[in-house]
């Protein structure tokens, strides 16, 4: 029998949120004995990072659906980055513009590796300074997307300078 195992040990919410360009992706190898992919990726210059900004701030979502077509999978990676200002808008315009494979690494240190091929991640954004003192003044983004298969496990990276 097979059973499904739990590990209490678990955190919400994400730790990393990382924007690959389709150019800097390589591949997926996969170790077939250890059931293990990593990711290699080159031109570490056109990666984005987005920090983490607040605990609750940051979400990761996959939504398995069934429809006409077969079995679908709703990808979504979620935040905000805090204060509208000149110093990120260049950043954030080349994420609006731009198609994207997204790292998420979520806070029990797993790393989901979110979009394909035939169907990268679209950055979508909601700027706002708020009603009032007490509010977010920021960018809200989403990277979405609706993939034919889930989002792969990966267990390390090469090519990624921090």
């Amino acid at each position: 029998m097979k059973v499904i195992n739990y590990d209490f040990e678990n955190i919400g919410g994400l730790l990393q949120v990382i924007a690959v360009p389709p150019s800097s992706f390589l591949q997926i190898r996969r170790d077939y004995i250890a059931d293990l992919n990593y990711l290699e990726l080159c031109n570490p210059e056109e990666i984005i990072s987005i920090p983490v900004y607040a605990n609750d701030t940051y979400i990761y979502n996959e939504d398995k659906e069934v429809n006409d077509a077969g079995d679908c999978w709703n990808v979504s990676v979620e935040g905000i980055i805090p204060k509208l200002s000149s110093m990120n808008h260049r950043l954030i315009e080349s994420l609006e513009r731009g198609l994207w494979y997204v790292l998420a690494v979520d806070g029990n240190g797993q790393v989901h590796w979110c979009g394909q091929e035939d169907a990268l991640m679209l950055f979508s954004t909601n700027k706002t300074t708020g009603h009032s003192v007490s509010q977010r003044n920021g960018t809200s983004f989403a990277f979405t997307c609706i993939q034919d298969e889930p989002t792969i496990y990966i267990a390390g990276v090469e090519g990624l300078e921090r």
